[in-house]
This record gives C-alpha cells, structure tokens and sequence, in this order.
C-alpha cells in the first residue's frame, strides 16, 4: 500500500508514476478548500489543472501533515491484502470478532464512499472515508481491479442509503 503524508508528496509520487494525476487532482481539491491565502474555489476536482496545483505548492498548507489536518493520511490500495486496511465500523462485529470489520468482511455505511467520476469514460477508483476523529480519518484509495474483492458495490449502496434515509 502507497502512504501519503502530503500534498508535496502526493505530487511527487504522481510525478514519479507511482499514482495517476486523477488522484492528484482529487487530494488538491481538498487542499485547495484548507489554504488560508483565499483561492478561486474549484467546484470539481475534475476542473483542477496545473496551473492551481502549481499554485498550490507555494502555499504553506502543501507541506500540512495529512495525518494532523484531515485527520488520517491517504492511502493507496495495490493488492487485495492492502484492503484489509480500510477498516469501518461495526460495533456488533467487534464485539464478536475482537476487531473493526474490513471492506472485504461486510458492505458498511461511510462517511464518503463513491466512485471518483473521470472527464471520459469510466470510473477507475473508488474512495473510502471513514471520520474517526474531529479532523476527519484516513483516505483510502481502491482502483478498479480490487473493487470486486473490497464489495464496492454493496459498500456504495450502503453509504448512500444511509445519507439518503
């Protein structure tokens, strides 16, 4: 599993390859939304171009802890056993099991669970967010080839019947 403690390393680990720009664009959206220096807000992270993450890395948030502003770092899923990681919230299932339940054990409800749309075509990732704390919690990121282990599917239905009821 990639870790991210940062905007600037975000940035340099999708300059290296290590992650695609969508996820760049998606982490900036957010940055952008902190940044005390006021900047034209983006409505979609989709619109984010260069030009605003450039912008972006001469402000002081770039280098925020992710952990210490947004509560958890980012997380990027490369195997099925990085899925083990992305724990939500059962109290049932821990008090049986001894431990919070995995996307893989059980479809639950988060605080943001959804496709990241793409400018053309399909989607190719989905992001899992569950708030642990008052500053938010880890970001987990899961590409396309693992959405089928990680019940994507039923994990969307159920963050989104919860929203919506």
């Amino acid at each position: 599993m990639i870790e991210i403690h940062n905007f600037n390393e975000a940035l340099q680990q999708c300059q290296s390859g290590v992650t695609p720009y969508r996820l760049l664009q998606d982490q900036a959206a957010v940055m952008l939304g902190i940044c005390s220096n006021p900047h034209p807000t983006v409505a979609n992270a989709l619109d984010i171009t260069n030009h605003d993450i450039n912008w972006l890395l001469v402000q002081e948030e770039a280098a925020f802890s992710y952990s210490d502003y947004l509560g958890g770092n980012v997380y990027v899923c490369e195997t099925e056993a990085d899925l083990k990681q992305i724990q939500g919230c059962d109290f049932e299932w821990a008090e049986t099991h001894g431990c919070w339940p995995n996307v893989t054990d059980m479809p639950m409800s988060w605080d943001s669970c959804d496709y990241l749309q793409e400018s053309a075509g399909e989607p190719q990732w989905v992001i899992f967010l569950l708030c642990w704390n008052n500053a938010g919690g880890p970001v987990y990121y899961v590409p396309k080839h693992l959405w089928q282990m990680a019940r994507v599917i039923e994990h969307i239905a159920a963050t989104h019947n919860a929203w919506n009821s």
